[in-house]
């Protein structure tokens, strides 16, 4: 079998490349497949973008250095996930994937916040809400899945978003977030989730009934994983914190009623 590789060699190495539960697949298929890979690496490559910024405002405003560690190592990480999601797209694709083209970074500034805040809700959106809810998405593709590819691809991509994670937790915990900070964050719920949750739920959309034997949830998988994160994880979490949760229940109690839930951030 001829490999189409513009990936590294590493990646190649750890990925059974050669699964042929792939070549078994109708071509339109595949080409779905492949697709959905191709769109994670170039998310990837955003997060890691953010993860960068990120790693600059903690070292400008102050942070814990387990919290800066685990943020300057995410960039590396997510940028390897976007190798791995890659060389998924190039194996189901049957040809050559580009890295992702350059972009703006897609963090959201929020400004009407104070300069002071902004470090602490974008460890929140990051850690607590976009890494949680990533790692209950990859857990739930990783129980459909079948395929020996994406089974290792989903392992590798969910081992580090669950140490990712911790970032935003750690951070919320630690004593460089003051009371009156916890006590601000809970206004800003709705907007977070609007900036996070909301390219989740809109890029679902798109899944129709997925192809969950090779890492593609359905549209309605991703929603109720989506849902159960932030109620079930993401909220409690916040609240055993410290922050008021009440704005923040609302907005994830409309999930699958509201057609739209973006509002201005």
């Amino acid at each position: 079998m001829r490999r189409h590789r513009q990936t590294d060699d590493e990646t190649a190495k750890r990925l059974p490349l050669d699964d042929s539960s792939v070549d078994a697949l109708d071509s339109t298929v595949r080409a779905r497949v492949a697709r959905q890979w191709t769109s994670r690496a170039t998310a990837e490559l955003r997060v890691a973008s953010i993860f960068a910024e990120l790693s600059r405002e903690l070292f400008v405003h102050g942070a814990d250095p387990a919290v800066v560690r685990i943020c300057a190592r995410a960039v590396s990480d997510e940028v390897r996930h976007a190798d791995v999601c890659r060389a998924l797209a190039e194996r189901y694709g049957g040809k050559p994937v580009p890295f992702p083209p350059p972009g703006p970074v897609p963090m959201p500034v929020h400004t009407r916040a104070p300069a002071p805040l902004r470090p602490t809700l974008h460890c929140v959106a990051m850690g607590c809400i976009n890494e949680t809810v990533a790692t209950a998405w990859l857990e739930a593709s990783l129980r459909d899945a079948t395929s020996p590819l994406a089974r290792a691809a989903i392992r590798e991509l969910m081992a580090d978003d669950v140490h990712h994670a911790r970032l935003g937790w750690a951070h919320l915990a630690s004593r460089h977030v003051t009371d009156p900070t916890r006590a601000a964050i809970g206004a800003w719920l709705p907007r977070l989730f609007d900036a996070v949750v909301g390219p989740w739920l809109r890029d679902a959309k798109s899944y129709g009934r997925g192809v969950p034997a090779h890492g593609v949830p359905s549209a309605a998988t991703t929603r109720d994983v989506v849902r159960s994160a932030l109620r079930d994880v993401v909220l409690p979490g916040l609240a055993s914190l410290g922050v008021n949760i009440d704005a923040g229940a609302v907005w994830v109690g409309e999930i699958g009623k509201s057609p739209s839930q973006i509002t201005e951030s």
